[in-house]
């Protein structure tokens, strides 16, 4: 079985294109393999594009459905986690544009009624701060400046791979990235 007049794909492991294949003709085992090896890289994907738990979850289900529904468009040109990654991506995109903007209500201020805190309350008090503040000044970034900064440093993809997912060159993956470190450290230039 030779693919002489494919171009050549990045497969790094021969047997996921074994599940691949087999999943194609329909086998739901193989693909349940293939949504084992790949959902956890997924999800932290979702959680850091969409910030919810919730819609992380929905959008990773959603995607992975999507790619058993058309994994006979699946050329194999790219590593299936390239095209999967690439459907969640759009799926989140989506889950953004529909979502309305909100922002939290502070935290009542007299609700400790002047009891004062035990430093290691404090402590973690200020580390969730730091997380929150991190997490919000992701999810801030522009989207064309987010997806690639989610998929490098969360996703584990390397440049290339998140210009294939993309749709875009390794450099504009590289630049957009950058780009969202460099507005994600002046945003969070208080907690430095």
């Amino acid at each position: 079985m030779t693919r002489e007049a494919e171009p050549a794909a990045d497969h790094t492991n021969p047997m996921e294109e074994h599940w691949v294949a087999l999943a194609a003709q329909g086998n739901e085992d193989a693909f349940a393999s293939l949504v084992r090896a790949h959902q956890d890289r997924l999800y932290r994907v979702a959680l850091r594009l969409v910030g919810h738990p919730a819609d992380a979850q929905e959008a990773v289900q959603e995607s992975l459905l999507q790619a058993w529904q058309h994994l006979d468009g699946f050329r194999g040109d790219a590593k299936f986690s390239t095209w999967v990654t690439r459907i969640l991506i759009n799926r989140c995109h989506n889950v953004l544009r529909a979502r309305k903007l909100t922002v939290p209500l502070p935290d009542d201020p007299g609700s400790d009624r002047g009891l004062p805190q035990a430093p290691a309350t404090e402590d973690l008090a200020v580390r969730a701060q730091r997380r929150d503040a991190v997490r919000a000044a992701v999810l801030s970034l522009p989207f064309d400046q987010r997806a690639p900064l989610v998929l490098t440093v969360f996703g584990g993809y390397t440049h290339a791979e998140t210009g294939r997912i993309l749709g875009i060159s390794e450099t504009a993956a590289k630049v957009r990235a950058h780009r969202g470190r460099k507005t994600l450290l002046s945003r969070l230039q208080e907690w430095r």
